[in-house]
């Protein structure tokens, strides 16, 4: 499932509510970001994780942005050296900010796994 959200588009109330808990990310990715695309696979398997991302990097091909990928502690230093990242941050959650670039390393990582 792929989801749109934000001024002019979607449930503007439902994308003030799901970001009113985020830091600021302005001085992380140089932007406040005004929309969302969420990339939902409903599925656990690795191959699901790895098409996912693959399927977000290519959205991201065509509209731009940055993609949040909440991380496990155990991944931070995994994406700290991958390509395309933008900024990491650990506190108050684990989370790496990156370009399609970076999403399409880090799925080739072994164990690859996104956070649900």
């Amino acid at each position: 499932m792929v989801s749109l959200m934000g001024p002019g588009i979607g449930d503007e109330a439902i994308f003030t509510a799901e970001h009113t808990d985020e830091v600021d990310q302005e001085p992380l990715i140089g932007f406040t970001p005004t929309h969302a695309v969420d990339v939902i696979a409903f599925c656990n398997r690795p191959v699901d994780h790895v098409v996912t991302a693959l399927l977000t990097a290519a959205v991201m091909d065509v509209i731009g942005g940055v993609a949040n990928a909440e991380l496990r502690e155990d991944q931070v230093p995994i994406v700290a050296g991958l390509p395309g990242i933008v900024a990491t941050m650990t506190d108050p959650w684990s989370a790496a900010y990156g370009s399609a670039e970076f999403l399409r390393a880090w799925a080739r990582q072994p164990g690859f796994r996104l956070l649900k």
